[in-house]
């Protein structure tokens, strides 16, 4: 299979979150939180909620998105975890 670097960095770049533990994962959220927005961020990001939603299942997800103020400022997703298990 021929995957360009891009795709590779990718691949890795979720591999390593999928290592992290729920808190881990949720601490490295809420480290992007406030940052100025980037490209390089906005990437990030998506590959820590690509691993929240694998973990949390679609419906807490949701509920995790839609917790979200009218200014933005972003909710500790760990809470939603204790969900999860309930």
């Amino acid at each position: 299979m021929n995957t360009t670097i891009r795709e590779q960095a990718e691949i890795t770049a979720q591999t390593m979150a999928a290592k992290l533990t729920d808190e881990a994962l949720c601490i490295a959220w809420m480290a992007t939180e406030g940052k100025t927005a980037t490209k390089e961020l906005a990437i990030v990001r998506g590959w820590i909620t690509d691993e929240l939603n694998k973990r949390l299942g679609d419906d807490l997800f949701d509920e995790w998105l839609v917790a979200f103020d009218e200014d933005g400022d972003g909710v500790n997703p760990l809470a939603y975890f204790a969900l999860r298990a309930a």
